[in-house]
C-alpha cells in the first residue's frame, strides 16, 4: 500500500492575482515565453492578450462563453494540440458565470460544484504548463507620505484584495502571487521552497527559470497524461467494459475523473483491475458477469 516518496518532474499551475493595470496579461506572457516554445492563450478580455501579439508568439482562443464547460474544453484542446503553456486570462469570469448559474438561492451551488471541481481537475490534469490570471477586488487605502517641504501627508492609494474567485482556488496551484500596481509580484504561496514571500519586478525570466529549475528536479515524468488515458483506453476495449464502468472505477478508487490524473503505479493498478473483467476464451462471462465484477472491485 505505501512505497517510499520520489520526487517527480512536473508541469507548473501558477495563479497571479491583481488588480485592473497590475500587469497579468503581460507578466504571464512573459514568463510562458521562457518556459516553453508554444504557448496557448485562453483569452475572455476581449482580446486583450493579443495587443501584446508584437512582443510574444502565442496563439489565442477568444471565450466569450464563459461557462466553465467552455474553459473546460478549451484546455483540453490546448492539451491536445500539445501547447507546451496554457494562460487562462482570466479565471475570474468563470466565477461570475458561476454565481450567475448559482443564482439567489442556496440550492443553485449544487449543480455548480461539481462544474467548479471540473474545471479545477482540467488545469490541474493538463499535460501542459498552466498560469491562470484572477482579478482581484479594488480597494482604496490612505498612505502617508513625506512630501518635498518634509511634512507627513496622506493619499489615496488604489490597492488589489482578495482574488475575485473561489475561495482558496490558491491551494491548487503550486504557486500563487499578487501583483500591484508597480508590477510589482509578491509570491504568497509556494511549494518550491526557494520561492516563498520573494517579489519580483515586472516577473519573467528570473522567476521562469527559477521554477523551470525546480520543476525539472527530479525523476522524469511519464511520456504524457494522454499515454496513461491510452493504456487504459486500449485495457477496456480489451476487457470490453464501457467507459462509464472506468469512470465509477476511477471515481470509488482513485477519487479522480481522469487517467491523467493518476501516477505511473495508480494507472498499472486500474488497468490490473479492468484486466480482472477481461473474457475468458473457453467460458466467455456474460454482461451481467461484467458488471458484478466491476462491482466488486468497487
Amino acid at each position: 500500500m505505501f512505497q517510499k516518496a520520489t520526487k517527480t518532474q512536473s508541469r507548473l499551475r501558477l495563479a497571479l492575482c491583481g488588480p485592473s493595470g497590475s500587469g497579468k496579461s503581460f507578466s504571464a506572457l512573459n514568463i510562458a515565453q521562457h518556459l516553453g516554445k508554444t504557448i496557448a492563450v485562453i483569452d475572455t478580455e476581449h482580446a486583450s492578450a493579443s495587443k501584446y501579439a508584437d512582443r510574444f508568439d502565442f496563439d489565442t482562443c477568444n471565450l466569450t462563453d464563459h461557462h466553465p464547460a467552455k474553459y473546460i474544453e478549451a484546455i483540453k484542446a490546448a492539451g491536445q494540440a500539445e501547447y507546451e503553456v496554457i494562460i487562462i486570462d482570466s479565471l475570474s469570469h468563470a466565477w461570475f458565470k458561476e454565481l450567475e448559474l448559482a443564482g439567489k438561492g442556496f440550492d443553485g451551488w449544487k449543480d455548480v460544484r461539481p462544474l467548479e471541481r471540473a474545471l479545477v481537475d482540467a488545469m490541474l490534469s493538463s499535460p501542459a504548463h498552466v498560469i491562470a490570471t484572477m482579478r482581484t477586488k479594488t480597494e482604496w487605502v490612505l498612505e502617508e507620505y513625506t512630501n518635498k517641504n518634509g511634512r507627513s501627508c496622506v493619499a489615496p492609494k488604489k490597492v488589489g484584495t482578495a482574488p475575485i474567485q473561489a475561495s482558496g482556488i490558491e491551494y491548487e496551484m503550486d504557486l500563487a502571487g499578487e501583483l500591484n500596481l508597480e508590477h510589482i509580484l509578491t509570491i504568497s504561496k509556494s511549494r518550491c521552497p526557494e520561492l516563498s514571500n520573494q517579489t519580483f519586478l515586472n516577473p519573467g525570466q528570473e522567476l521562469a527559470e527559477a521554477l523551470s529549475a525546480w520543476l525539472t528536479d527530479g525523476v522524469p515524468m511519464p511520456e504524457s497524461g494522454q499515454s496513461k488515458c491510452d493504456r487504459v483506453k486500449a485495457a477496456r476495449q480489451s476487457a470490453g467494459l464501457d467507459t462509464e464502468s472506468v469512470k465509477r472505477l476511477l471515481e470509488s478508487q482513485f477519487q479522480r475523473t481522469s487517467p491523467s490524473q493518476l501516477a505511473t503505479e495508480q494507472v498499472d493498478e486500474l488497468i490490473q483491475m479492468i484486466e480482472a473483467t477481461q473474457p475468458n476464451a473457453e467460458n466467455p462471462p456474460t454482461h451481467a458477469d461484467k458488471v458484478a465484477a466491476t462491482s466488486a472491485t468497487t
